[in-house]
């Protein structure tokens, strides 16, 4: 029910109007009251789409209600007036009128005017609503899952993502850095401005300068007109700039200038072009490490660590995997008018026990295939695609596990068992392992070995 507040002291006006708004449509409820009192008083206990109001009434003035009004609310406001002058009609807009209408009242102008500006109270709450919506879809408690790896992330994500700290997003494909950079985004002060996403593994070093930084005509070969880079296109925005460590090192020295001066250069050009962007950085790879091998500059690293962000793989959170089939499954049973209600205990324990290396984007896309492929509610184990038959080219260690130890302590625990073995030396440890001496130096240090 859409509800008006009309205002106007005048009994005959007042009832002509009231009987006339009503006429208009069903889904409309008319409130006439006298005065500005009445109309206060009205205001305070209940809300209205739309309020029109005679410019002077006996204990006050429609523009002085309508200025209090604005105060606290956006209502759609109609003024009437006996007395138009250009002087009035500019006050009434600037004190916030929607619209004003000169008295006596032209009843179908009145319609017209009424209609227009219920339409637009109309688009204002839808835009709300989606506005709401959108609000929850970029909040961390949209993230399906409640593994304490992941909660422990998120909690981090709402204290950091009001400020306009750089932030290293770092974990393995698939476990959702985009999604992350976007909550880090939509949860900012600079959410109204551009989000701005580079895949630095998908260009080319040439192409990757030109599209981060710009380029000027005639730089180079095939620069036939001066071209904006994604820098300047995330102006007052936040840029994602994802796989950070596929970054050729001539890259990385004019990003770690950008970072330092807050100002790009294009390529080809002598001027700098002040910038303010917020930057978020993500990477599937160990970039100490390749800071070690060279690989990666320190000091870039340092500049984007500022604070680091890591998502666990999906095998360290496998009690997040009922609910993310039922996520995924609702997705897909409306996508393909599918009915899928459930799984057999035996294909949870599948899921649950396979290693998953391509984390939440692997299970998504199997999920995908055998709801498009299901014949029955529940799925089965001979559901699974073929390739998932077992973990190819991995020694099965099941047998070895015991349930209720944490993936720490058996890091922490294989860690000690190298050291031992190779009587301490860290060199051959690391070897050993699989992983540089610094990151191993690190873990040493965080399991106080």
């Amino acid at each position: 029910m859409i509800r008006v507040l009309l205002i106007e002291d005048d009994q005959a006006q007042r009832s002509a109007l009231e009987e006339y708004l009503s006429s208009l449509s069903e889904d409309l409820s008319v409130i006439a009251v006298a005065s500005i009192g009445d109309a206060r008083r009205m205001l305070e206990s209940e809300s209205f789409s739309l309020v029109i109001s005679d410019l002077f009434l006996p204990d006050d003035t429609g523009l002085n209600l309508l200025k209090e009004l604005r105060q606290t609310a956006d209502t759609a406001f109609l003024l009437l007036t006996a007395q138009p002058t250009i002087e009035t009609a500019v006050e009434a807009i600037k004190s916030g009128a929607n619209d004003f209408l000169t008295k006596p009242v032209d009843l179908t102008l009145l319609r017209k005017k009424v209609e227009s500006l219920l339409e637009t109270v109309s688009l204002k709450e839808e835009n709300r609503r989606l506005r709401a919506r959108l609000a929850d879809t970029f909040s961390t408690s949209s993230v399906i899952g409640n593994a304490p790896a992941l909660k422990s992330v998120l909690e981090r994500v709402n204290q950091v993502a009001p400020t306009d700290v750089t932030v290293l997003l770092e974990g393995e494909s698939g476990t959702g850095k985009e999604k992350l950079a976007n909550l880090l985004h939509e949860n900012s002060k600079r959410k109204d401005r551009s989000f701005v996403k580079v895949n630095c593994g998908a260009l080319t070093k040439s192409i990757l300068e030109s599209e981060l930084f710009g380029v000027v005509k005639g730089a180079f070969t095939g620069a036939d007109r001066d071209r904006t880079g994604l820098f300047e296109a995330a102006q007052g925005g936040t840029i994602f700039l994802d796989e950070i460590g596929e970054m050729d090192l001539e890259s990385q020295v004019r990003l770690l200038r950008v970072i330092e001066e807050r100002e790009v250069m294009r390529v080809g050009s002598t001027r700098a072009v002040p910038i303010d962007v917020r930057i978020i950085a993500a990477t599937n790879r160990d970039l100490l490490d390749q800071v070690d091998s060279g690989e990666f500059r320190e000091d870039l690293y340092y500049r984007l660590a500022v604070i680091r962000l890591e998502l666990p793989p999906l095998r360290k959170r496998k009690e997040d995997i009922p609910l993310l089939f039922n996520f995924f499954v609702t997705e897909f049973n409306e996508k393909y008018m599918k009915s899928v209600t459930g799984l057999s205990p035996e294909l949870l324990d599948f899921f649950q026990q396979y290693d998953w290396p391509g984390n939440i984007r692997q299970f998504r896309n199997v999920l995908e295939g055998m709801v498009v492929m299901a014949t029955e509610d529940i799925l089965e184990l001979k559901d699974l695609p073929g390739n998932l038959s077992r973990t190819p080219g991995k020694k099965d260690m099941s047998d070895e596990i015991k349930p209720g130890i944490s993936m720490e302590e058996y890091e922490k625990a294989i860690i000690e068992k190298n050291l031992a073995h190779f009587g301490g030396n860290r060199e051959q440890t690391a070897k050993a392992l699989g992983i540089s001496e610094r990151t191993l130096y690190r873990k040493i240090k965080e399991y106080a070995l």
